[in-house]
């Protein structure tokens, strides 16, 4: 039987060119990262189903590739099987339900407050299209234990540094505030209990906008008199700005906090990014309990990445109260964009140190050890045909190559 040989669906196989960019590009988040202070950590891809089902992630938790138990915890005999009988972990969908557990484990031992990087695999079942994968790298910082709305301010400063140091320019970050999504929903005579389920609706304007939206929400058996009322809001913001939201009455802090974060961001920006406020910006994990923000970079048609203030987290894991405020980078249309528009500023040298069969390896390998000194070095045997491999080579990312014997590099 022939086996299939191309990736699952949804995931990617890289090969060595591919591999220098996106190399390049985590180094330069992680680099820039750190330079603003956040400390790496690591948690595992698998986590408890339990957390991962209890943790208000939204449309996210229907996305969760659940892992059936093993050994003698499967038992498949069992009468009327409910999910939980054969599934008791699952890969994460998200790098911050494993973030806020580890600290949680570990709170003891670190900083605070804590600011935490991550940079790592998350898995969703999603539908693969441009600049999604189910299998993808995520770039989370997170700071975890400052109530005020300077860990947001760093956040986004860190993250608007982070792309500019990627080569973008004229990218925009867009802020909102849950407070104020909440208020809305209450001034449109909603209950309390189906807010999480509205945003999630509200979360889809980017793509349906609107009447995309009040349709679903309508679909979904809510009173059109309440939809039509909160459609209303919306459009009377969309239109007239944050200024709208103090006539209407939504929550000062809110508002007040929201301009305090764009009014400082912009501050810091110098003029090679800004920070705006949009009332469609609400992120549909059910955890965040403050400021929302995305970014969108010229060339990309959604966010190239997200997120927001999450105060409630930490407290549903141990019962003890954590302010907490992260961004996740998408690492993957971020990726495609950097190759797009070609702002690789410092490519890696890679030479091809091409020998015979007839030298010996062994003063070949001596030789290419030196070279490396200075740059990366490959030993390679010659082929017939030198300049169809000098080719092939080029192809595959070598920037130069050295005939063994004759100490000339030349340019590929």
């Amino acid at each position: 039987m022939k086996q299939n040989l191309t990736p699952v669906r949804g995931t990617n196989d890289y090969l060595p060119k591919e591999m220098l960019v996106r190399e390049y590009v985590r180094s330069t988040i992680l680099k820039t990262y750190k330079k603003y202070g956040f400390m790496q950590i690591s948690a595992p891809i698998l986590e408890d189903i339990n957390n991962l089902i209890g943790s208000d992630g939204g449309d996210n938790e229907k996305l969760i590739f659940k892992v059936l138990k093993r050994g003698e915890k499967l038992d498949l005999t069992k009468q009327n099987l409910e999910e939980k009988d054969i599934v008791d972990i699952g890969l994460r969908y998200d790098l911050t339900v494993p973030m806020v557990r580890l600290f949680s484990n570990n709170q003891n031992s670190l900083p605070s407050p804590f600011k935490s990087i991550q940079i790592d695999y998350s898995f969703r079942a999603d539908r693969p299209q441009r600049g999604r994968s189910r299998q993808f790298i995520q770039c989370d910082i997170d700071i975890l234990g400052d109530a005020t709305n300077n860990a947001e301010i760093d956040i986004l400063n860190t993250t608007g540094k982070t792309f500019c140091a990627l080569g973008f320019k004229n990218f925009v970050i867009k802020i909102n505030d849950r407070r104020i999504l909440s208020d809305l929903i209450k001034m449109s005579d909603f209950d309390k209990a189906d807010e999480k389920d509205i945003c999630i609706c509200l979360d889809k304007i980017d793509k349906v906008g609107l009447n995309g939206v009040q349709e679903e929400l309508l679909n979904r058996g809510y009173q059109k008199k309440n939809v039509d009322k909160l459609i209303a809001y919306l459009n009377d913001v969309t239109s007239s700005g944050i200024n709208a939201l103090k006539k209407l009455g939504v929550n000062e802090d809110a508002v007040l906090s929201v301009e305090k974060i764009i009014n400082t961001v912009n501050s810091l920006a110098g003029n090679k990014f800004k920070a705006v406020f949009d009332i469609s910006i609400v992120r549909g994990q059910g955890y965040y309990t403050g400021a929302v923000y995305e970014v969108y970079v010229p060339g990309f048609g959604g966010a190239c990445g997200g997120g927001g203030r999450y105060d409630n987290m930490v407290e549903k894991m141990t019962g003890k109260s954590v302010p907490a405020v992260g961004f996740g980078l998408g690492f993957e249309p971020t990726c495609m964009l950097v190759l797009e528009q070609n702002l690789i500023s410092a490519k890696e040298e890679l030479i091809a140190c091409i020998y015979n069969k007839e030298d010996n390896f062994a003063d070949v390998l001596s030789y290419s050890e030196k070279l490396s000194e200075k740059a990366n070095v490959s030993a390679i045997c010659a082929k017939k045909n030198l300049a169809f491999q000098l080719d092939n080579l080029k192809a595959n990312g070598f920037t130069k190559f050295v005939k063994f014997g004759t100490n000339k590099i030349e340019n590929l």
